[in-house]
């Protein structure tokens, strides 16, 4: 009898182990095995304070990452935020973090309920946060946690505009603007990796857009991919999308419409760029002019070409 019950038990054991598929400490199951690097979280940044744009002094070439509210836009220059790469804020309530990479030049806003901050460890060279209330580790660029009770719980995102410090201060004067205070601050612009690279495949630092659709296929988009109309129209899962760019400006982003004819390119008018059949006007942000707001992809966010061929391999680039 005892001999019975010992093997019942060992069946029952192994019966169950097996049914974890999400087990984040799995050799098999979990990426997170594949992190390097040690723990050793950075230095918290929450609820910093916003200043005037006017009150900031930064090099014009300097890279900032915009995120709307509504029509309220808040900047974050990434020299100001590189020390602690992850940023704890909250917006009328509406908790939130902007987080940006160093290595893969990547930046990424998420809402949140718990408090981020880089955690040391790198997964392919890219910023691994880790949140205080599950300890869960995530990755910035797969959008997801990645060990942890999280694991393959994705982040819920907010669009991130990357451009120049001088075309946000030159377009959205009333912004406001991360501190540095409690940041470090260094005055020196990031390599823009060669934007101007004009091959269909970009050079490895080269700076580029990526959408992700079902994450299988990216939609990869360049400076040199605009020209003088400064629109891609893409169709993606049955979803419109106008893409802009402009490489003066350091300016890609993508909007979602219902009807590619509705909308008109304007010319020498920014930082309004489309024009609705009805009137209204939209900035390269998506805020139109009578204070309604396009849609933009639910993942996508730029970052150098050698980070995104890390990540993932099926790429769709534009003809």
């Amino acid at each position: 009898m005892r001999k019975l019950i010992a093997i019942l038990f060992l069946v029952l054991s192994f019966g169950c182990s097996n049914n974890d598929p999400v087990n984040p400490d799995s050799e098999n199951n979990s990426i997170g095995n594949d992190l390097t690097g040690v723990l050793n979280l950075f230095p918290l940044a929450l609820n910093p304070e916003f200043t005037a744009v006017s009150e900031v002094d930064l090099n014009d070439a300097v890279l900032v990452g915009i995120i709307t509210f509504g029509l309220d836009v808040r900047i974050f220059p990434y020299p100001f935020i590189v020390h602690n790469e992850i940023v704890n804020d909250t917006y009328l309530g509406q908790k939130y973090a902007f987080s940006y990479c160093p290595i893969t030049k990547s930046s990424l806003a998420f809402t949140r309920d718990e408090i981020f901050r880089a955690s040391g460890l790198l997964y392919k060279d890219n910023l691994a946060p880790w949140d205080d209330k599950t300890e869960t580790i995530w990755s910035q660029m797969l959008i997801r946690g990645i060990k942890g009770s999280k694991e393959n719980i994705q982040f819920n995102t907010i669009p991130v505009l990357e451009t120049t410090w001088r075309t946000a201060k030159q377009y959205f004067p009333n912004a406001k603007v991360v501190s540095p205070n409690i940041f470090a601050s260094k005055d020196t612009p990031p390599d823009n990796g060669g934007n101007s690279n004009s091959e269909n495949t970009p050079g490895s630092n080269a700076l580029v857009y990526g959408i992700l659709n079902d994450f299988n296929n990216i939609r990869i988009f360049k400076y040199s991919d605009f020209g003088p109309d400064r629109i891609i129209n893409i169709t993606i899962q049955s979803e419109k999308f106008i893409v802009y760019g402009n490489s003066s400006k350091n300016i890609m982003n993508a909007f979602k419409v219902d009807s590619f004819s509705d909308y008109t390119v304007l010319e020498n008018d920014l930082p309004y760029i489309l024009k609705h059949s009805n009137g209204v006007k939209f900035d390269f942000l998506g805020r139109g002019t009578n204070g309604t707001i396009l849609k933009k992809p639910k993942f996508a966010y730029v970052a150098i070409w050698s980070a995104w061929k890390d990540f993932y391999s099926n790429f769709t680039f534009q003809e």
